[in-house]
């Protein structure tokens, strides 16, 4: 994914995440737009870092994993952070399951995009023959 794509990828999916958390409401505001922010994570990432990578989806699906779980175990109200403040909301407040199965099928897409673009899987380094 070059730069460009990667800013343009990563515009678009923060557009259509703001519109999810402005005005949609059930299904679409409690999966859709949890499986479509590791793919904006990604594109973010990919802006900076532009060499092929085979394991960046799974990393960028694991931060997500680690969010919930430090959700779990409450991270916020250990740091004394409040629930409404930026970072509280950046960091989230309620552990779910089916957060991680969003994030995990937000993984999935990345790899089904980047596999069928033949992207993500070229090689990273070439033999000198």
């Amino acid at each position: 994914m070059k730069k460009i794509s990667a800013l343009f990828g990563f515009v678009l999916l923060l557009a259509v995440e703001i519109i999810i958390g402005k005005f949609a409401h059930g299904f679409l505001r409690a999966y859709v737009g949890d499986v479509l922010v590791i793919p904006l994570i990604y594109c973010f990432v990919r802006i900076f870092y532009v060499r092929p990578c085979v394991w960046l989806p799974a990393a960028v699906g694991g931060l997500g994993i680690l969010a919930e779980i430090l959700q779990y175990f409450n991270l916020c109200g250990m740091l004394g952070i409040p629930k409404g403040s930026l970072l509280g909301i950046l960091l989230g407040s309620s552990a779910d399951f089916g957060d991680i199965l969003c994030y995990a099928a937000g993984t999935l897409l990345i790899y089904a995009v980047e596999g069928c673009s033949g992207k993500v899987f070229e090689q990273t380094h070439r033999k000198e023959e």
